[in-house]
């Protein structure tokens, strides 16, 4: 397997990163899905969608709730920024290392030695890992000498690619051996330079076998007229990527279109959300960005964050952290701070959908949801563990969620 061109390099910088809610100006599933021409996009009014104080019930949403206690070794810590993901059954923890267990928790290996060896890594728990489903290996961003570095699934080391300061690109997902990856501009800026410091294009895919880009998702607001005010500022996430089946799911939160794709040549609007001044659209977002959006501005903003498109054409949805559910025909009762009610078992009452779909911490598997909670929800008022030797301390449960 050639290596040269697995890997991109990455630029840190130092940012200032923004969560609303800490406050800050900041199916049946089919195997194969394809997008045909008379695929019609579910159009969602978000101008009449409020605040509500009602919770989503877990009914809603899922048919079925199961659990997979996972190995008490090796230790697994913050689970904030941590997906599962699974490939053939296998499942993969993406943390501060690559964890690989049986599809019923048994722990098998971490995928590559910690250290600053040649062949070892640090990887950032923050940053997820790019995984290739279709070669089989993973690229993360090392945090020892700035490089990327790929692994097998089986935990080879396939090599390791110098990260730096020219082409500012941050790998985020392979989807049919192409790279998706985004390119930012990092300066150095000059106070009161008019900038855009997205680019052209919000992000890009890679045909690795031909080496050439296949596609470009367009900035519609590719010249900006931000005024840079010293300072740079990010939100936690601002590109979402799902791979659903055979599906590649993309939106932007400040763009009102979800879109999807089977093969990064017809990419269709699947979900369209009319929205008002009380959204932040990518004029906003481009301001906020650069410093140019005032706190009172910042605050003032509403933004369509997380989503997860539901195999019966429905729709999770967050705004500022709150977690909303849209029918399939584009109606919803409003979003809510309340976690999702489980009222499919007795085992875990509450569920925080609102932060995992936020931050992507979820995968979609054979139309399951797989993600994390921390064993310790288990033993709060109203839930019960369903397992005999869980404790408050244990490693965190895999949630397995049938999903409608």
């Amino acid at each position: 397997m050639k290596i040269n061109n697995l890997l991109f390099p990455i630029i840190p910088g130092s940012i200032l990163l923004f969560s609303f809610g800490l406050f800050s100006c900041n199916t049946k599933c089919k195997p194969k899905e394809e997008i045909t021409e008379v695929s019609k996009p579910i159009a969602i009014d978000m101008t009449s969608v409020k605040h509500i104080d009602t919770p989503i019930k877990l009914s809603q949403i899922a048919t079925n709730i199961e659990y997979i206690a996972l190995a008490e070794n090796p230790l697994i810590n913050n689970i904030t920024f941590s997906p599962i993901r699974i490939f053939e059954d296998t499942l993969y923890l993406d943390g501060e290392n690559i964890y690989k267990y049986t599809p019923d928790g048994k722990f098998i290996k971490k995928l590559f030695p910690e250290g600053p060896g040649p062949k070892e890594a640090k990887k950032l728990k923050t940053v997820p890992a790019a995984f290739n489903e279709r070669e089989r290996y993973v690229t993360f961003k090392n945090s020892i000498g700035n490089t990327y570095k790929s692994y097998s699934f089986d935990g080879d080391y396939l090599g390791e690619k110098i990260a730096t300061d020219t082409a500012n690109i941050i790998l985020k997902a392979y989807f049919h051996n192409n790279q998706i990856y985004e390119q930012r501009k990092y300066g150095p800026f000059k106070t009161n330079e008019k900038l855009n410091i997205i680019g052209p294009n919000i992000f890009y895919a890679k045909d690795l076998l031909t080496d050439s880009i296949s596609f470009r998702y367009a900035n519609p607001i590719p010249a900006g007229d931000a005024v840079y005010r010293g300072r740079r500022l990010e939100l936690e996430v601002e590109m979402r990527y799902m791979i659903i089946d055979s599906l590649l799911w993309f939106k932007h939160v400040a763009i009102d279109t979800l879109y999807a794709t089977s093969d990064l040549k017809s990419v269709k609007p699947m979900y369209i959300f009319n929205t008002d001044n009380s959204y932040m659209d990518m004029e906003s977002f481009l301001r906020f960005r650069v410093g140019d959006l005032s706190k009172d501005e910042c605050i003032s903003r509403r933004i369509i964050g997380g989503v997860l498109p539901l195999f019966n054409k429905g729709l999770l949805y967050t705004v500022n952290e709150e977690l909303g559910l849209f029918d399939s025909l584009g109606r919803s009762e409003g979003y809510t701070n309340k976690p999702v009610e489980n009222d499919l078992d007795n085992y875990l009452k509450f569920i925080d959908l609102a932060k995992i779909i936020d931050l992507g911490a979820f995968s979609i598997y054979k139309g399951h949801m797989y993600f994390l909670v921390n064993s310790f929800s288990f033993f709060e008022d109203g839930s019960s563990s369903p397992f005999p030797n869980l404790t408050e301390d244990s490693n965190p449960v895999v949630v397995k969620l049938k999903l409608k």
